[in-house]
């Protein structure tokens, strides 16, 4: 029946998927065999699988902090930023804090989560700012608990500049830039961003590992790859086609 109904969708450019044949095969298999991109394919597994989040649901690690969340206040987390109380919408699962400062007072006021996420906010710290994030967000997690750390992936941003399709996918670039400029300055809005909110360090995949091995105190320090288990979009990787997630959990 999936055979007839795919060929007669395949008209309309859609295609069903069994659970049974997602879970089976990977990523790479999937792509080869059907005209679909590793993000959807993505999306679809984590959605099936359930990921990160069902798996520290199922372990009954409920609780979860969501670092420099900005206006995305998505569901089932606390939130900790530096905007004032009175602008942001849920006032008692919202802590205003400096994750760079972090006081005695503060560690008593925000208490301990099971996982602590930042979202494409790690490369706003300079590297040395950010070996201080790492070591607070430490003292933030129960036992065995979880960071998670995604930022723009220097890999995926040098691929697209040699190949010359990064002007293809920096439309938000426009804000600071023209868009027939070279694209030598999309890959510096890559690299610096905007003005109010400018990237201070450029990482991949290594260089994170990096910075959470010299805090030393985290274990299974693992890059986490779209298609991989854990992975969800956007619980894991809010930004798949820019970002790199790296997962560890504390010592």
């Amino acid at each position: 029946m999936r055979k007839l109904l795919n060929r007669m969708l395949k008209f309309f450019g859609y295609t069903l998927y069994s659970k049974k044949m997602i879970k089976h095969y990977t990523v790479e298999d999937l792509k080869k065999m059907h005209a679909v991109d590793e993000y959807d394919i993505a999306y679809i597994k984590g959605k099936l699988n359930g990921g990160l989040k069902e798996k520290l649901v199922s372990e009954n690690k409920g609780k979860w902090l969501d670092i420099g969340c900005g206006g995305n206040l998505e569901k089932d987390f606390y939130y900790l930023d530096t905007f004032p109380e009175g602008v942001v919408s849920i006032k008692d699962r919202y802590f205003r804090a400096d994750i760079i400062n972090m006081s005695e007072n503060d560690f008593s006021r925000v208490g301990k989560f099971d996982l602590v996420r930042l979202q494409h906010v790690f490369e706003h710290f300079t590297p040395e700012n950010g070996l201080k994030v790492l070591s607070n967000c430490a003292r933030l997690l129960n036992t065995d608990g979880y960071l998670l750390i995604t930022t723009p992936d220097l890999v995926k941003h040098i691929h697209l500049f040699l190949s010359g399709k990064i002007s293809e996918n920096y439309d938000w670039a426009l804000s600071r830039i023209e868009k027939n400029s070279p694209n030598s300055f999309y890959f510096s809005v890559f690299a610096h961003s905007l003005l109010h909110e400018k990237h201070k360090w450029c990482y991949d995949a290594d260089g994170l590992i990096y910075q959470f091995q010299r805090v030393g105190k985290f274990k299974n320090i693992q890059q986490l790859k779209l298609g991989d288990e854990l992975s969800n979009i956007p619980f894991t990787h809010n930004r798949p086609e820019q970002d790199v997630c790296i997962i560890a959990q504390v010592v």
